[in-house]
């Protein structure tokens, strides 16, 4: 497991943590790295040692490396561009803070369920599919937008993709995703030591009350 893996499966814990409809609905490049999986917060858990580490894994992830998330095909021209040059700037995704991306299915089934959908990886560098990958796979396009016509899908799979919503989340700090005491009041994270009794404007990163509406530094409206 590379730093690539360990930072898509901090995201989709994350998510289901946090953000559970982020596992069918789009979200923007913005948001992962600085609501999702922000190098701050998630560092340890990653195992990533620098920010340019990090930097070159959400470039890497943001690029399709191993499908495990879908976006904009310019973005991840440009990206895998820039990571192929030997003088590239991976912080280069920044540039496409707005850019909407999406989970792959077969990559969170492979995260959340241990089904084997990938196999060890192959001589090149990429990951090998198992029948249940290309099954998984062959679902997602056949419910993209513009698909020609209907795939035949094996009857585990809609299981399978139905189960990545239903399956129970267990409460989370909704700062870094990490898994919160059961049974008694919590007031600060002990992963990351966040105050969970604020929360953060999600334009300027300032205290809020969970109360309030309004960021009392920026005026941005709360999500």
């Amino acid at each position: 497991m590379d730093d690539l893996d360990r930072l898509y499966r901090r995201l989709v814990h994350n998510i289901r943590a946090t953000r559970p409809e982020y596992l069918q609905i789009p979200f923007s490049v913005q948001e992962l790295y600085e609501q999702l999986v922000p190098y701050r917060h998630n560092r340890r858990e990653m195992g990533i040692e620098t920010n340019q580490d990090y930097e070159t894994a959400v470039a890497l992830l943001l690029s399709g490396e191993r499908g495990y998330v879908r976006g904009d095909t310019g973005m991840q021209e440009a990206l895998r561009k820039e990571l192929a040059s030997p003088t590239g700037d991976p912080g280069l995704f920044k540039e496409y803070a707005q850019a909407q991306l999406t989970l792959a299915p077969i990559a969170d089934a492979t995260v959340g369920l241990s089904s084997g959908a990938y196999a060890p990886a192959l001589a090149g560098g990429s990951p090998a599919q198992t029948p249940m990958a290309a099954e998984v796979t062959a679902a997602y396009d056949a419910m993209a937008p513009g698909a020609a016509e209907p795939i035949a899908i094996q009857p585990q799979v809609p299981s399978l993709l139905s189960s990545l919503t239903n399956m129970s989340v267990p409460t989370g700090c909704r700062f870094c995703g990490g898994t919160l005491p059961d049974g008694r009041e919590v007031n600060y994270c002990p992963h990351c030591g966040e105050n969970l009794k604020t929360k953060r404007c999600p334009a300027c990163g300032g205290e809020m009350d969970t109360a309030w509406q309004f960021c009392v530094t920026c005026g941005k409206r709360a999500e």
